[in-house]
């Protein structure tokens, strides 16, 4: 990490959705835990792919990992702009992901993507007074709950944040 606490490589951009639903939960994909492994849940999202635009892929990924189809116009942002790094083959990994934002009413959310990983997905709308206290979520958890609220308040910034980076910033291969 550099003095600024940012990563000082990027492996791979990303783009990722802040979907909340008419009663201001917000809808995040997973895993609970289990005997093996602990919970982890996360804002549905994934990489850019080459000539593709953070919010192109922000829709793309929406309805690939969700089954929502929402335009891009009904897509705010980016709001805000996070790297996430994780061990990965005994390296450190890091994403820097776009944030987006939409509002949409409730749906049940169903995996339409090819990628293998992601049909074992489960998925949870967890209501803002739950955030804080929900399980499994990358540390720090505050900025994003912060610009969660903000969102739900309708107080969207006009540039994107930079929020501190979640996950984890050693190479220990353990940490998975």
């Amino acid at each position: 990490m550099s003095a600024t606490n940012e990563p000082t490589r990027i492996d791979r951009y990303g783009a990722r959705c802040i979907v909340i639903d008419e009663q201001d939960a917000v809808l995040f994909i997973g895993r609970t835990a289990t005997a093996e492994r602990p919970a982890r849940w996360f804002l549905p999202g994934g990489g850019i792919d080459p000539g593709e635009t953070p919010l192109d892929a922000a829709v793309r990924e929406l309805s690939e990992e969700t089954g929502l189809h929402v335009p891009p116009a009904d897509v705010t942002g980016p709001v805000a702009r996070r790297s996430f790094s994780r061990a990965r083959d005994g390296e450190v990994f890091t994403q820097d992901n776009y944030l987006f934002f939409t509002r949409v009413a409730r749906f049940e959310p169903r995996v339409c993507g090819g990628d293998a990983y992601e049909q074992d997905l489960e998925f949870r709308w967890i209501g803002v007074d739950e955030l804080a206290a929900a399980d499994g979520h990358d540390a720090p958890f505050d900025p994003l709950l912060h610009l969660i609220k903000r969102l739900i308040a309708g107080d969207v910034p006009t540039a994107p944040l930079r929020l501190e980076p979640a996950g984890s910033r050693t190479a220990d291969t353990s940490v998975r």
